[in-house]
């Protein structure tokens, strides 16, 4: 009875400790991988845009023949960090673009999204980004490109009679778009 009553005992001493092992390899396993900081901002899905040369020279971001499809026929100001368009049409309509490279990223924009007027989660041609509600007749839509590199495009249309005042975010998005399909295919 002795024999039964130790192999008995020794089964239960093995199973109890068999479950704490496992208890101990799951708390190990939950306590030992470092805590990184949590990701807001959706990943870059589309192969990265390299726009940093561009963060100086904002005006370069197109040729005279796509600013054409703007009715933009002079060449940009550069009000720095931006470059400024405006269509030889209208002084309503203004197309402002900078390339931030020092900014964080959308992710910095997304970790300040609570201080951030009108934020609104977008994309444009399969890059994200977020609209900014800057007024009425303005729209500026920031575009992460890269992790470190956000292109930021602003449209003003001050005459209530264009299109792009009823819809600035739309133009916004269609001339950052513009951007990102030059300057994508230019990548090698």
């Amino acid at each position: 009875m002795r024999a039964a009553a130790a192999v008995s005992i020794n089964a239960v001493s093995i199973n109890a400790v068999s479950i704490i092992a496992v208890l101990l390899g799951v708390l190990t396993a939950c306590t030992s991988a470092p805590a990184g900081p949590q990701r807001l901002s959706p990943p870059i899905a589309a192969d990265p845009i390299d726009l940093t040369s561009f963060a100086a020279a904002p005006c370069g971001l197109l040729p005279a023949q796509q600013l054409a499809h703007y009715f933009v026929t002079a060449p940009g100001v550069v009000h720095p960090p931006a470059c400024v368009w405006t269509p030889s049409d209208t002084q309503a309509l203004t197309y402002q673009a900078a390339v931030h490279v020092t900014s964080g990223g959308l992710e910095n924009l997304y970790q300040h999204r609570a201080t951030i007027a009108g934020f609104d989660p977008t994309d444009v041609h399969s890059y994200p980004g977020i609209h900014r509600d800057t007024g009425t007749g303005r729209c500026t839509v920031d575009v992460g490109v890269a992790n470190d590199t956000i292109l930021a495009v602003t449209v003003d249309a001050t005459d209530p009679q264009l299109s792009a005042h009823a819809d600035p975010c739309g133009e916004a998005d269609r001339f950052a778009g513009t951007v990102i399909g030059y300057q994508g295919h230019r990548a090698p």
